[in-house]
């Protein structure tokens, strides 16, 4: 049987996973700030559905449903959009400032990594990209952050992760506190299992 080979997006931002910017409680601490911005991910382009539940993970493209035996942690399952390997991943990150600051000067981070079965985060699936941003009281900027993954011995089939991380332009950093620029991140899933 011909295998299939496409990728799924969750669209929910409220996971718990181990990425490299998930691991940092103390990072940032900008409460004030988290509450003036609002940050979204839209996804576009999908080539179908995915559906990750506590018995597996099924996959409807054309009218056709496949099964996969993966089961991840609760808070992954739902119904996500779906995407074929090497095809556009279409990604919108939308920000958002709901004031009272005037302006924002912001770096937004664009990452993706296998996801394990246990939740955790393994191999990176893309290189990070940085863009550079200036957003006014009350305006709302729209970076594309479309990307593709392509089928290698790291992007194994299941679940991956998508991260965007928004950041101060000045790093800095120091014991304790390795990311004290990090305002606010927030996290998609998408799913490139191999169907036979």
């Amino acid at each position: 049987m011909k295998t299939l080979r496409f990728l799924a997006v969750l669209t929910s931002v409220s996971l718990v996973l181990g990425s490299s910017f998930a691991d940092t409680p103390k990072a940032g601490k900008h409460e004030g700030e988290k509450k003036q911005l609002e940050v979204e991910i839209v996804f576009s382009l999908e080539s179908g559905e995915t559906l990750a539940t506590d018995d597996g993970t099924y996959f409807v493209v054309g009218g056709n449903v496949y099964y996969e035996d993966k089961v991840y942690p609760e808070s992954c399952q739902g119904v996500y959009p779906l995407y074929f390997f090497g095809d556009p991943v279409g990604v919108t990150v939308r920000l958002t400032n709901n004031g009272p600051r005037s302006r924002f000067k912001l770096c937004i981070t664009t990452e993706s990594y296998v996801l394990e079965t246990d939740g955790s985060t393994g191999a990176e699936l893309m290189e990070p990209d940085d863009t550079l941003v200036e957003i006014g009281r009350g305006e709302t900027v729209e970076i594309d952050a479309t990307f593709s993954v392509e089928l290698t011995p790291d992007s194994e089939s299941g679940l991956n992760t998508f991260v965007v991380a928004v950041w101060h332009p000045n790093n800095g950093g120091g014991p304790g506190n390795a990311r004290p620029a990090l305002i606010c991140v927030k996290e998609g899933v998408f799913c490139p299992p191999l169907l036979d």
